[in-house]
Order: C-alpha cells, then sequence, then structure tokens
C-alpha cells in the first residue's frame, strides 16, 4: 500500500517474480477495461509474464465499489489457495483494502471515489452552482446550508449518493493473516513523480480514452469521472481549458489524492513502512521487502 505513483505496481511486479506469487489489485479503477492510462494500469508485458487479478475486466459502463471487490477479491484468493497460489495484494484504495480485511462498512458510509467525484464537479461549478445541484438532489439539505459551506455542501451531495451496507457475501481476511507493507518517498520527490506521470499520461494515450469514455453513454454520476485525468481532458478539449491549465489541475488533484492516501494509511492496520528513497533503486528496495517478507510468512 501507499500513495499514488510511489512505485507499488514495480514493487508488487519484482516480488512476485521472485515468489512466484500472482498479484491482486486493491484499486478503484483499474478494474475498469480500456482504461489503460487514465487508471495506470501495470504495462501489458508485466501481465503477461506474471497473473494480474482484477485489472482491465471490468465493462467501464458497470460501476465497482469496496463490496463488490472485496467478494470478488475473496472469491480469488480461495480459488488461488485451493491450488496453493501466493498472492500480493498491492492497491492504494483504503477503503477497499479495509473491506477486504475488516468487512463491509456498517451503516451508510460515501465510496471514496463518490468522494473524488463530488469534490472535482464541485470545484468545477463553484459555490452557487454546486448550491443549485444540493438544491435538486435533497432541497431539505440545501435549505439548511449556505453555498460558501462547500465541506458540509460535498458531505450532502454524497449522501444523496450513498448506498447503505448490504450483505457482503464474503468473509473478511482479518487483520492476523494479512503483512502490511507501506511504500512511501519524501513529499518533493513524489511531486517530481507525479508530475512527470501526468505528462506521461497527456502525451500517451489520456485524450483518446477520454474522448472514448466520453461516448460510452455513462452517467455523470459513474464513480469513473472520479478518476484524476479524464474530466481535465474532455475539458481541454471542448475548448474550456488550455493544456497548461489542465495538466496543473491534473497534477494539483493527483498531489491531494496521495496526501489523503498517505493519511488514510497511517492510521489503518499495522503497517511497515519502507522509504524507497533510501535505496539507489527498486531492485534493492525490493530485496529488503523480500526479506521483511519471509521473516513475516515464518
Amino acid at each position: 500500500m501507499g500513495p499514488t505513483g510511489v512505485g507499488k505496481s514495480e514493487a508488487a511486479f519484482l516480488l512476485a517474480k521472485r515468489w512466484k506469487a500472482e498479484i491482486l489489485s486493491a484499486d478503484a479503477f483499474q478494474v475498469y477495461r480500456g482504461l489503460e492510462v487514465g487508471t495506470a494500469q501495470p504495462p501489458k508485458e508485466w501481465q503477461k509474464e506474471i497473473p494480474h487479478h482484477l485489472v482491465g475486466t471490468r465493462d467501464p459502463r458497470k460501476a465497482w465499489n469496496a463490496v463488490e471487490f472485496a467478494r470478488e477479491a475473496s472469491r480469488v484468493l480461495q480459488e488461488g489457495q485451493n491450488h496453493g497460489k501466493r498472492f500480493i495484494l498491492v492497491g492504494g484504495s483504503g477503503f477497499y483494502l479495509r473491506a477486504l480485511v475488516e468487512g463491509p462498512p456498517q451503516g451508510k458510509a460515501p465510496l471514496p471515489e463518490v468522494r473524488a467525484w463530488v469534490l472535482a464537479k464541485v470545484l468545477k461549478l463553484g459555490n452557487e452552482k454546486a448550491h443549485a445541484w444540493l438544491e435538486e438532489r435533497d432541497p431539505a439539505a440545501a435549505r439548511r446550508l449556505h453555498s460558501n459551506d462547500l465541506q458540509r455542501l460535498c458531505r450532502a451531495l454524497e449522501k444523496t449518493y450513498e448506498k447503505g451496507s448490504e450483505d457482503a457475501g464474503y468473509r473478511p481476511l482479518g487483520d492476523p493473516v494479512v503483512l502490511f507493507l507501506g511504500l512511501e518517498r519524501s513529499r518533493d520527490r513524489l511531486d517530481l513523480m507525479l508530475r512527470a506521470r501526468v505528462e506521461s499520461m497527456w502525451k500517451n494515450g489520456l485524450l483518446e480514452e477520454a474522448q472514448r469514455l466520453s461516448g460510452r453513454g455513462l452517467a455523470p454520476d459513474h464513480p469513473i469521472w472520479g478518476a484524476i485525468g479524464y474530466a481535465e481532458a474532455l475539458a481541454f478539449q471542448k475548448g474550456e481549458l488550455r493544456e497548461g491549465e489542465a495538466l496543473e489541475r491534473m497534477f494539483r488533484r493527483t498531489r491531494q489524492y496521495a496526501k489523503r492516501q498517505w493519511t488514510w494509511f497511517k492510521h489503518q492496520h499495522k503497517v511497515r513502512w519502507i522509504n524507497l528513497d533510501d535505496y539507489e533503486n527498486m531492485g534493492k528496495a525490493v530485496d529488503e521487502i523480500d526479506k521483511i517478507m519471509a521473516a513475516g510468512e515464518s
């Protein structure tokens, strides 16, 4: 686990090769088919060499949430266990990981992707239009809240898209059977990597993916619109943003998301943190992770 762009996919791939393990993705968006660039799916070459589960398998027109992920992930793990397989669970969607390990959320709670989508749309609309949006969704809440109270405005909008917890249909793994490894870097180093990542996505297919996605007839409240990059790419194509503005907005949103992930993971589970800046390359870092995993198994 760890913030977006830190190097989780590469570390997991190298570890899987050593351990003859398979990879199970715990990501809110990588599961969608045809969205390789914008969701930062592992390279096809890696997927051919090491089985990657829940990557590029779901039609974008079908929504995905933490309970569905946990249910499907449990099935993959059980089937693999029956054949003596090992798995490395990798991802930055903390809510998904918690659902798999601890069980489904009790009561009603916003999915992270819904929260991200609502926030992005509110920032794009501005205070007054966002308040009008809430008035359409929940008139009573709109009457209680001032248009300048963005935090409560966002929370009220999130609630209109929430679903109550359902019968899980799976058995949570439980903390004792999971070894939690967190990958991190210095904020400055991660910022440089995230900016380079945003520019690479922009140049290598994000615009085309966004255009295809816009033609799929997805509902405006589909969680995929919370994925960073697609809204910015479409806004650029419509002439609503200049290229530099779109890239800067993507970077800021990515940076904010990484910060939220960091905060989440620092307060979840018992995590052994590894700062990748302490190693000259990923191979050296994986040597250390390998030792930790071996000790954890014993």
